[in-house]
């Protein structure tokens, strides 16, 4: 196991710096576990929180609007039928958090992303100095319950829009 790597004295130093991270991340907003709540900043200005977003399930997005991947997930959810039903009734609710320092580029493209999404950034850049998330490749995707429990981490976008699309 990785623990077992990165706590082995048999093990080269610098590789169990590697697995000692690679374990930490692992343990990070595992599957059954609550996700890690943050603050972000939405496209009007205002504060707000993970844990303030209210729906039975939250499809959390770490995304960037110069990202082409991002751009086909907009639009793949964006054309889904079912999808945009149970946004309609409130049952999801899509949050798309830029995690990037430039902050002008993000305002500037918020109108290419939906107006029913909830679109936001890190103003403190918390995700990623504090490694609150893993975020190893844009998109990154998070499905939460209503009590923000990690249904799916870091999951690819085909699982998650099948996941959805069977509630």
């Amino acid at each position: 196991s990785i623990s077992r790597l990165a706590t082995s004295s048999l093990m080269d130093p610098a590789y169990r710096m590697g697995y000692s991270w690679d374990e930490k991340m692992c343990r990070m907003n595992r599957t059954g576990t609550p996700a890690a709540d943050f603050t972000f900043i939405d496209t009007n200005g205002k504060s707000r929180t993970l844990y303030g977003i209210k729906a039975d399930y939250t499809l959390l997005i770490f995304g960037n609007p110069d990202c082409h991947a991002c751009k086909e997930l907009v639009e793949d959810i964006s054309y889904l039928n079912d999808i945009q039903a149970l946004m309609s009734n409130g049952r999801l609710k899509v949050v798309d958090i830029y995690i990037d320092e430039d902050i002008a580029l993000w305002k500037e493209k918020m109108a290419d992303y939906p107006q029913d999404w909830i679109n936001g950034y890190d103003p403190s850049f918390t995700i990623r100095t504090d490694v609150l998330y893993n975020v190893r490749a844009l998109p990154s995707m998070y499905l939460l319950d209503k009590d923000k429990t990690v249904l799916m981490k870091d999951a690819v976008q085909d699982a998650v829009l099948d996941y959805l699309l069977n509630l």
